[in-house]
């Protein structure tokens, strides 16, 4: 099978329950790896997640797909990845990406694979009831926990790009206490950062921008809050967010603020004067 560009689908590793395929680009540079979501259906000739993007700029990325929404608990994970990490050219920059689902297998396996980056959208830190309890959106379709408490590669750059003002900080809390982040907002996304991100146009400038070593994480930030009006998801979510006369306050007040701090290019650093009850925690 050939993916767009045509270049040749690999198959690297199979399973019932896994399939890892690789999608060679053109001349050296960075390879992603990357983890698919969880799904509704999954088609047994679906592509990777990111496979068209990166087949398109002739990026060398490798996908891993599964069985289901089994949060990648499987026995031969291990061996695939091994297998996966063999094929990589020796001193190639090694970038892990993933969403939601997704981005908890980037983390949680990126001990075996020792990326230098880490890109993950709304990951979710576990999945075992007795470390998230508070956490009832989801569950793995499997008892079986095998990974869940791999630790992060502690050495990569990882990028996290979630929503704030929703369940998923909750998440990023716990992340924070086992690997350094860098934090990036989709303010009023929910949990759907992948589709907020890519429908203001910046997902371009991200993970090329990471690839190549020119990523500025606060002139980014700033340019996502500035387009937020146009992205449906903000337009959309910001309204039930703010029913009732202190949440309307509340947000609109942190709006506000946010407006002042990217204008003046501030990004992601601390500044004075935000009231510390103003700031929602996932409500």
């Amino acid at each position: 099978m050939r993916a767009e560009g045509g270049a040749v689908r690999q198959a690297l590793f199979q399973s019932d329950n896994l399939e890892v395929v690789k999608v060679p680009g053109r001349g050296e540079g960075p390879v992603f790896v990357t983890f698919e979501p969880m799904l509704e259906a999954r088609a047994p000739d679906r592509r990777g997640f990111g496979e068209a993007f990166f087949a398109k700029r002739g990026i060398t990325a490798y996908h891993v797909l599964c069985r289901g929404n089994d949060w990648y608990h499987y026995p031969e994970m291990q061996q695939a990845l091994a297998a996966l990490r063999a094929d990589i050219a020796p001193g190639a920059r090694v970038i892990l990406y993933g969403s939601s689902m997704g981005g908890y297998a980037a983390l949680r396996f990126s001990g075996w694979l020792a990326p230098d980056t880490i890109i993950a959208f709304a990951p979710q830190a576990s999945v075992d009831p007795a470390r998230a309890g508070w956490e009832k959106r989801w569950a793995p379709q499997t008892p079986a926990l095998c990974w869940d408490r791999l630790a992060p590669h502690r050495q990569a750059t990882c990028y996290v790009v979630y929503d704030p003002f929703n369940m998923d900080c909750r998440h990023v809390a716990l992340l924070r206490r086992e690997v350094t982040l860098v934090p990036l907002h989709s303010h009023f996304s929910d949990h759907h950062v992948t589709e907020y991100v890519l429908e203001s146009g910046l997902l371009e400038s991200l993970l090329l921008g990471i690839a190549q070593g020119t990523f500025d994480a606060c002139a980014w930030q700033a340019e996502l809050w500035r387009r937020r009006a146009g992205i449906s998801y903000y337009r959309a979510l910001r309204p039930r967010k703010c029913r009732g006369l202190l949440r309307r306050w509340r947000y609109g007040l942190i709006e506000r603020w946010l407006d002042l701090r990217y204008r003046r290019g501030a990004g992601d650093r601390p500044q004075p004067g935000v009231p510390a009850g103003a700031v929602p925690r996932g409500d």
